[in-house]
């Protein structure tokens, strides 16, 4: 008697769910009458909340909600057959759409859109290694890295709120949830529901949500051409008839969530046994916390490990064109070895006496040419090797062996470099750090000299006394980067300095870039 009341309780809700009668004018049904069929125009490459499969079927979560709301206003739909966003984007500009998905308010989208009232919500979630603790408040952490596609709304956010984090610019959310499995990033952000789906289509399982961002929700809507108030209206209405537990039901399907649908006392153990379960890792995760908070120290010195890690990986990029100047110092140098050589070896097989002073000269030579090989040997391996090192130290001293490593580069390009002011400024920190920022600033001009075909390239440095001016010639940059658009170099350069109590700025001139360096402690 019990199972049959419960059998037709759910039978009764799943009728009343799925078929609900809506409220609607004589006006609205006659317009709805007189369609009956709406063109869509959807992301076809956007699971698992929309997609296009190759066989031409429509499915995801956003296909699930929008076939209730055709169904709630008894009309059909025909989905747009395209291969990527911009193609629906095209079609919706030139009005082959009734309705869009995907498309978020914005000034411009409001001026030839209106847009409906939420049809999936989800919270953004922090995505973490298992070992990483649960994060409370975002702006607590000191100097961890978060990775974030760089053309996502929410890369220029975190940027500028959160000035306490390494924000990593990516290509792709894969690419981002890559970096943090393999522990080039502390975190990621997407929403829950993404999130999930990655995780389990990439195999990225030593990954967890760790924490929320606040006030921060995936809103999807519909939109509609400015000129239809009325199918917006009746969009609206449809989508305050779908339930939560249909909304639910949806997402358990595509991101793979398993739901028993009949209630057997087995299911009951099985639901309670989840619940206590819950509970204790719950109350884990609270003790665990606990703990972690006691060991903060511990954590701050280890994301500093990580970005260190992250200055070494930026040095190793440059190893190619580092063994580049190498070789070529290197190449020349031997030239010259052999060619005294092969001297003294014709005037042996000729049997020519040999001057004692000419040997010695040539000896001399030889050795000179040996020690610029062996110097030039040892800055590469004091560039490279990690730096641990707080120490005093000239900054000129660093300029001179960042000319060092590019000694072959800044001659064949005909660079002249200069230094005025005050050039003994004196830093303490990790030497190599500034050698690497002064690499990437005159490599910078070289490539924008080669480029741009200048004849008589410069690179000037001037001293003050709480800044340095680098000034050039080599054309400037057709757009200067910004935080959503800057090179790795150009980043390392940035966070080097603001490490060292300074900040650095780009500025055009004419013909040329001014890269200002001002020290604020």
């Amino acid at each position: 008697m019990i199972k049959l009341f419960f059998l037709c309780f759910f039978l009764l809700l799943s009728v009343h769910a799925s078929d609900q009668t809506l409220n609607l004018t004589a006006k609205e049904r006659a317009y709805l009458n007189s369609k009956m069929t709406f063109k869509v125009c959807v992301d076809a490459q956007s699971s698992p909340f929309e997609e296009i499969t190759q066989e031409g079927i429509y499915k995801g979560i956003i296909a699930d909600l929008l076939k209730l709301v055709a169904r709630r206003l008894h009309i059909a739909v025909e989905v747009q057959q395209v291969l990527t966003w911009d193609d629906s984007l095209k079609l919706a500009k030139s009005g082959q759409c009734d309705i869009v998905t995907f498309m978020k308010p914005s000034v411009d989208n409001n001026k030839w859109l209106l847009f409906s009232e939420p049809l999936f919500e989800d919270p953004y979630v922090l995505i973490t290694r298992e070992e990483h603790p649960y994060i409370e408040d975002l702006a607590s952490l000191a100097h961890e890295s978060i990775s974030i596609p760089i053309v996502s709304d929410l890369f220029t956010r975190i940027s500028k709120e959160y000035a306490n984090l390494i924000v990593i610019p990516v290509s792709t959310n894969e690419e981002a949830f890559g970096m943090v499995s393999t522990q080039k990033a502390d975190m990621t952000l997407r929403s829950m529901t993404a999130a999930a789906y990655i995780i389990k289509k990439q195999g990225f399982f030593n990954l967890k949500i760790a924490g929320e961002l606040p006030k921060s929700t995936n809103t999807i809507r519909l939109a509609v051409m400015h000129d239809e108030p009325m199918l917006l209206s009746l969009l609206n209405k449809a989508i305050a008839t779908i339930t939560p537990q249909e909304k639910e039901a949806s997402v358990n399907e595509h991101v793979a969530i398993i739901i028993e649908n009949k209630m057997s006392k087995e299911s009951i153990r099985y639901i309670a046994f989840g619940v206590l379960l819950f509970l204790l890792i719950l109350f884990s995760i609270i003790l665990w916390n606990k703990y972690l908070r006691e060991k903060i120290s511990q954590e701050v010195a280890k994301s500093q490990l990580i970005q260190n890690r992250l200055f070494q990986a930026s040095k190793e990029a440059e190893i190619g064109r580092i063994i580049g100047n190498i070789s070529h110092q290197w190449r020349g140098t031997l030239a010259k070895i052999g060619a005294l050589n092969l001297l003294t070896l014709v005037q042996l097989k000729n049997n020519q006496p040999l001057d004692k002073a000419f040997v010695l000269n040539q000896s001399e030579e030889i050795g000179k040419l040996l020690d610029f090989m062996s110097n030039t040997m040892q800055s590469f391996l004091e560039f490279y090797k990690p730096s641990k090192n707080i120490e005093s130290f000239f900054l000129l001293e660093t300029i001179k062996q960042a000319e060092n490593i590019l000694e072959v580069k800044i001659k064949k390009s005909h660079l002249a470099i200069s230094i005025e002011g005050n050039c003994d400024r004196i830093m303490t920190g990790i030497m190599n750090q500034w050698v690497h920022v002064w690499l990437n600033l005159i490599d910078n001009t070289i490539n924008a000299a080669l480029k741009n075909a200048i004849e008589a390239p410069y690179f000037k440095i001037v001293f003050s006394e709480n800044e340095i001016d680098i000034f050039d010639n080599a054309g400037g940059m057709p757009a200067l980067p910004s935080e959503t658009d800057m090179g790795l170099g150009i980043y390392m350069c940035i966070e080097l300095v603001k490490k060292h109590g300074g900040e650095i700025t780009y500025n055009t001139i004419p013909n040329g870039l001014n890269v200002k360096i001002r020290f604020l402690t």
